[in-house]
C-alpha cells in the first residue's frame, strides 16, 4: 500500500473539486497480455500519479507475486476509497474484477506491432464476457524499452473500441530497479502518466 504526497508526480491539475474526486469510489485493475511487459512499472506510476494529481491515498495490491511494493516511490499502511491491483499477465481474472460499472482496466503490452497484435486478441477474449460494457472502461498501455523510439501502429488496439491508448517510451528513472524516483521522470513519461489518467477519467 502506498501514502503519496500530492507533490509527488508534476502532473497538471485536476479539472473539478478534489472533494467530488473523493467520492467516487473506484477500483483500477492493471494486467498484462504477458510476463515482463510492464505491468508493475504501469501501476507504480498510476498509484503514484493518482495520488499526486487527486491528494489521497492509494491502497495498492499486488496479485502477482511481483515486484510492486519495491516499485512504488513511499509505502505506508493506508485505506482509501480508490484500489489499485496489478495482476500481472492474468487478463482473464483481470477483466473478472474489473467487471462491474465503477472499475476500469488498464492492459499493458509491448509497443511492437506483435505486441499491440497481443493486446488486441487479448482485448477480444473479454469483448463480451464477462462484462461487454468493459472495453469502453479499458485504456491500453503499450511500454517501449527500446533506446530509440520504436514504431507501432496503435490502430489495430484504438478499433477494439477502448477508451484510450497510450504509448510509454523508455525512461532511465524507470530502467533502474528497485523504487521509482519521479523528480525524475521525463517529461515524456509525465505527459504519457496525464494521459493515462485522462483516459481513466481522473
Amino acid at each position: 500500500m502506498s501514502d503519496i504526497p500530492p507533490t509527488s508526480a508534476p502532473l497538471p491539475p485536476m479539472p473539478g473539486s478534489r472533494r467530488a474526486a473523493l467520492q467516487r469510489a473506484r477500483t483500477v485493475i492493471v494486467t498484462g497480455v504477458a510476463g515482463g511487459t510492464g505491468t508493475t512499472t504501469v501501476a507504480a506510476l498510476l498509484a503514484d500519479a493518482i495520488g499526486g494529481r487527486l491528494g489521497v491515498v492509494v491502497q495498492a495490491t499486488d496479485h502477482s507475486g511481483g515486484e510492486l511494493a519495491a516499485r512504488l516511490p513511499s509505502l505506508e499502511p493506508a485505506t482509501t476509497r480508490l484500489t489499485l491491483h496489478d495482476m500481472g499477465a492474468h487478463v482473464g481474472p483481470a477483466a473478472a474484477l474489473a467487471a462491474t460499472p465503477e472499475n476500469c482496466l488498464v492492459v499493458v503490452g509491448r509497443a511492437t506491432d506483435d505486441g499491440a497484435a497481443d493486446v488486441r486478441a487479448a482485448l477480444a477474449s473479454i469483448a463480451h464476457e464477462p462484462d461487454p460494457t468493459l472495453l469502453g472502461r479499458s485504456v491500453v498501455a503499450l511500454v517501449d524499452r527500446a533506446a530509440k523510439p520504436t514504431a507501432v501502429d496503435t490502430r489495430v488496439v484504438r478499433d477494439a473500441g477502448v477508451a484510450g491508448v497510450v504509448v510509454l517510451r523508455a525512461d532511465r528513472a524507470l530502467s533502474r530497479p528497485g523504487r521509482i524516483e519521479v523528480a525524475g521522470l521525463g517529461r515524456a513519461t509525465i505527459r504519457t502518466v496525464s494521459e493515462l489518467l485522462a483516459a481513466l477519467g481522473w
